[in-house]
């Protein structure tokens, strides 16, 4: 233990430790103030800091307190005298942050394990995260979804499409009379979805639509509720109610989950 004039200073050993939550916790959220820990007398008590750190702890109140660092994001305290307020003085390895803590020690202190968390910190780790990369397309992403699913639904075997960028997802539910297609000249249709995906930054869903009218009707992809970037029919046109070509397959891509795009107001196609 080296001591420099008033404090003795505890160098965290080497290594840096997983930090692991334990059933029961105290959070100590910095923001720049100091923090107040009390802490029972004759108990050990885990103290685990956002990264690693260097303590400084006054020559006083280590005759009182016993330490002991595994690594240098983890303390073991144990007081073994009640004391008042110290103040403690904890920097962190990459010199960016200085957390203050005073600390006292009673026969009312805390025996959870504590764990001192700085909003920054987490920001800026969440900010390093590295992102998902989205390949390079020869075509638009729109495209290359819309062709993979229509393969995947009605290709043969021996054509259908392989991509690890594009997952099957839950199919999303919706009422059979939802009014996905808005009507044009009085006619109704039937809902059916067929299956969603995602992939390359984007949703897509397929959605069996049914002439449930007694005329032909156009497929009006403008005319399509929700707020979708891409739509593709399968068909231009819908024979009438009762007849094989009664019924096609929109492709609808999207930035969000079919279930939030279909309930938008906008209209992003």
């Amino acid at each position: 233990m080296k001591i420099t004039h008033f404090v003795a200073v505890l160098i965290i050993g080497l290594g840096l430790g997983s930090v692991a939550k334990a059933e029961t916790e105290t959070v100590k959220v910095w923001d720049n103030k100091p923090l107040t820990i009390n802490i029972k007398v004759n108990e050990e008590v885990r103290v685990i800091f956002p990264t690693a750190v260097n303590i400084q702890v006054p020559l006083a109140t280590t005759q009182k307190l016993q330490a002991l660092a595994p690594n240098r994001q983890i303390i073991y305290w144990k007081a073994t005298a009640p004391f008042e307020k110290s103040r403690i003085i904890v920097t962190t390895d990459d010199g960016q942050d200085v957390y203050v803590i005073d600390l006292m020690a009673s026969e009312k202190g805390l025996t959870n394990d504590i764990i001192i968390e700085d909003p920054r910190r987490v920001l800026l780790n969440n900010s390093n995260k590295p992102k998902d990369v989205i390949p390079e397309l020869s075509d638009p992403a729109e495209l290359v979804l819309t062709r993979y699913v229509a393969q995947s639904l009605y290709a043969p075997d021996r054509l259908l499409p392989s991509d690890s960028n594009i997952g099957l997802l839950e199919t999303p539910e919706l009422p059979e009379d939802f009014p996905l297609l808005q009507s044009a000249l009085g006619e109704t249709y039937g809902v059916e979805v067929i299956g969603q995906w995602n992939g390359y930054g984007h949703y897509i869903t397929a959605v069996l639509i049914i002439n449930k009218s007694a005329m032909v009707v156009p497929v009006n992809p403008e005319r399509v509720r929700g707020n979708f970037t891409h739509i593709t029919p399968q068909h231009q046109y819908l024979s009438e109610a009762g007849t094989f070509d009664d019924r096609t397959t929109l492709y609808l891509v999207s930035d969000i989950p079919f279930s939030e795009a279909v309930m938008e107001d906008g209209y992003a196609y």
